[in-house]
C-alpha cells in the first residue's frame, strides 16, 4: 500500500466527515438524535484502512546508509589526492608529450574521483535528511492515527436511544454536541494522518531528486525509482553501481570529453565552471552545462547557457535537456512535445530521416535542444549541426511557431543529407548512404551504416545487439525500416532506450516513444510494429563503430 493510497484514504474520510459536520443539522428530538448518531457510527466504521498505515521504513537503517556514503566520499577524496600526487611524480620523471598526456589522464581520473565523492556526499546528506523527515512523519502519524482510533471507538461506543425513548431537548442537544465534538476530533486526527503521510511522501520525493543530483555531480548511476521500486531499492542500486546511461543527458563519450575539456581550463575558469554547476537547480540543468563543455563550446558560451537555463522553470529545463524523450514514463507511450506543446514529429512525408537526425543531434548538443524547443540562440551561437542551414541565424526573429521551425529545419537537413548523392530526396526522403555520413557528423565518430535496399537486413540480431550496446552507452541509434519481404525501406526511427528486454524507439511519424520487445527486434521486427511506424522489418541501422 503506497503513501499516496493513505493520503487518498485520509482525503476520503475528511470529505465525508466535513460534509456530515457542516451539511446536516439534527433536530433536538429523539428521532433527530437517533439519525445523527446512526450516521456518525456508519462513518466511523470507515475511519481506518490505509489512513492508519504508518509510513514504512527504518530511520536508523537509513542513517547507517548515510554514514556509509560519508566514508565512501572520504575514501574517494583520498584516492583523488593520491592520483594527483602520482600525476606530479609522472611529470617529474617524464618529459614532452608523453608526460603531458599521462598527467592529463591521471588528473582526469582524479577529477572523476572528486566528483564521485561529491555525489556520495549528496546522497549521504540526503539520506540523513530523509531519515529525520521519516522519523518525524512516523511519530506525527502515530499520534494522529491513535487519535483517529480513539475517536472511532468513542463514536461506536455511543449509546443510540430507542425510538420509544422520550428525551428532553436539553439531553438531545448534549448528545448531538458530543457527537459533533467527536466528529471534530476525527477530522483533526485524519488531517494529521494526511499531513504526516504527505510529509513522508515529500521526503521521499526530495530524496529521489537528491539521487538524481548525485548522478548529475558524478556518474554514479542514471537510476530512477518507479512505482515498482522503493526509495530504499534506489539507494541500494546506486550503492551497487547499477547504471542506465540512456536515462542521462550526458553520454559516456560526452562525459569523457567533458573531463578532458575541464582539465584544460585554468584554475580560475575551473572555479567559475564549478560555481555554475553548484548553482544548478536540478540534475538536468547541471548535465546540460556539462554537455555544453563537452561540445567544445568554451567557458563563456557555457556560462551564458547556464544563465539562460537559470531563468527557466525546472520543468522546461528538464524537457529541453531530454527533448522530451528520455523523461517519458516507461509504462506509457507519450508524445514528445516542445515547450509550447507542439509535437516533435516529421512535418512532411519525406522528413522522417531528418527528424530523427535532429533529435539525435539535440541529445548531444544542449544549444540545439534549446533552439529546437524554444527557437533561441544563446549569445547568437548557431549550433554546429544546423550551421549550414540557410538563414538559420535569422530564425529566432522570424516569428515562427515550433511546427514551422521544425518543418524548415527538417527540410533543410534532408537536402543536406542528399547533397552529394543521386537520391530523389524530395520524393522518397533521405538516402541511406548520405544518412550514415550525417550520423557520423552528429556523433563525432565513424558509424557502420548497414542497410539493404532490396529487402530486410540479412542479420538483424547482430545489428540490433550492437545498436543496444551503443544506446546503453548513451548514444541513440537510427534504424531504417520497411515492409517484410522483398521491397524497399520506407521509414527512419531512432532507438533511444533499452531496459528489461524492451527497446524504446522515437517514431517521428507521430512524434511518440513506442516500445518493442528486444527478442522481436533481434528476429527482424514484428507485424505492424508501432515502434517502426507500422512497418514490419529492419532494413538497416547506423551504429557507431
Amino acid at each position: 500500500m503506497s503513501l499516496q493510497d493513505g493520503i487518498d484514504r485520509c482525503e476520503e474520510i475528511l470529505r465525508w466527515a466535513q460534509q456530515a459536520r457542516h451539511g446536516s443539522f439534527a433536530a433536538p428530538t429523539t428521532g433527530g438524535v437517533i439519525v445523527r448518531l446512526q450516521d456518525m457510527q456508519a462513518l466511523a466504521h470507515g475511519w481506518g484502512g490505509a489512513a492508519v498505515v504508518a509510513p514504512d521504513g527504518s530511520p536508523a537503517d537509513v542513517r547507517r546508509s548515510a554514514a556509509t556514503y560519508g566514508v565512501t566520499a572520504d575514501s574517494l577524496r583520498s584516492a583523488a589526492t593520491r592520483l594527483r600526487e602520482e600525476a606530479a611524480a609522472v611529470e617529474d620523471v617524464l618529459e614532452g608529450d608523453a608526460a603531458q598526456a599521462a598527467v592529463v589522464a591521471v588528473a582526469a581520473f582524479a577529477d572523476l574521483a572528486e566528483l564521485e565523492a561529491t555525489g556520495a556526499d549528496v546522497v549521504g546528506d540526503a539520506l540523513a535528511s530523509y531519515a529525520s523527515a521519516l522519523a518525524a512523519a512516523q511519530a506525527a502519524h502515530a499520534t494522529s492515527a491513535g487519535a483517529l482510533d480513539d475517536a472511532r471507538s468513542a463514536v461506536l461506543g455511543l449509546d443510540v436511544p430507542d425510538w420509544s425513548d422520550d428525551l428532553e431537548p436539553g439531553e438531545c442537544r448534549a448528545l448531538i454536541a458530543r457527537a459533533d465534538g467527536l466528529l471534530d476530533e476525527a477530522i483533526g486526527a485524519a488531517t494529521g494522518c494526511r499531513d504526516a503521510l504527505r510529509d513522508a511522501l515529500d521526503a521521499e520525493t526530495t530524496l529521489r531528486f537528491a539521487l538524481g543530483d548525485a548522478a548529475g555531480h558524478a556518474r554514479l548511476a542514471g537510476f530512477t525509482p518507479s512505482t515498482a521500486t522503493t526509495t530504499v531499492d534506489a539507494v541500494l542500486a546506486l550503492a551497487a553501481g547499477v547504471d542506465d546511461p540512456d536515462q542521462a543527458v550526458v553520454s559516456a563519450d560526452e562525459w569523457a570529453a567533458y573531463l578532458v575539456a575541464r582539465q584544460e581550463l585554468s584554475a580560475a575558469d575551473r572555479d567559475r565552471l564549478d560555481a555554475a554547476l553548484a548553482d544548478a537547480r536540478s540534475p538536468e540543468e547541471r548535465q546540460m552545462v556539462i554537455s555544453a563543455v563537452a561540445t567544445g563550446a568554451g567557458l563563456a558560451l557555457t556560462l551564458a547557457l547556464a544563465r539562460r537555463l537559470s531563468e527557466m522553470s525546472s520543468d522546461d529545463v528538464r524537457r529541453i535537456g531530454t527533448m522530451g524523450i528520455l523523461s517519458q514514463d516507461r509504462d506509457f507511450e507519450s508524445r514528445v512535445r516542445t515547450i509550447d506543446g507542439s509535437v516533435v514529429k516529421q512535418r512532411t512525408g519525406t522528413t522522417c530521416g531528418s527528424a530523427s537526425l535532429l533529435m539525435l543531434a539535440a541529445q548531444r548538443d544542449p544549444f540545439l535542444a534549446l533552439f529546437l524547443a524554444r527557437g533561441e540562440l544563446v549569445d547568437g551561437h548557431v549550433p554546429e549541426y544546423v550551421s549550414d542551414v540557410p538563414l538559420v541565424h535569422l530564425m529566432p526573429d522570424a516569428g515562427l511557431t515550433s511546427a514551422q521551425r521544425l518543418e524548415y529545419l527538417q527540410t533543410q537537413i534532408r537536402i543536406q543529407t542528399n547533397r552529394f548523392t543521386f537520391w530523389p530526396g524530395s520524393v522518397v526522403g533521405s538516402s541511406p548512404w548520405g544518412y550514415g555520413d550525417e550520423v557520423s557528423r552528429v556523433v563525432g565518430a565513424d558509424v557502420a551504416m548497414e542497410y539493404s535496399l532490396l529487402g530486410p537486413h540479412d542479420d538483424p540480431a547482430d545489428l540490433v545487439d550492437r545498436a543496444v550496446a551503443a544506446v546503453d552507452a548513451g548514444t541513440p541509434v537510427p534504424f531504417l525500416v520497411g515492409p517484410a519481404g522483398t521491397d524497399v525501406p520506407r521509414h527512419y526511427v531512432l532507438l533511444v532506450g533499452h531496459a528489461d528486454g524492451v527497446l524504446e524507439f522515437y517514431e517521428p511519424g507521430v512524434g511518440a516513444i513506442h516500445t518493442l520487445a528486444l527478442d522481436d527486434a533481434r528476429a527482424g521486427g514484428a507485424d505492424g510494429a508501432r515502434a517502426f511506424g507500422g512497418w514490419d522489418a529492419i532494413y538497416g541501422a547506423a551504429v557507431p563503430r
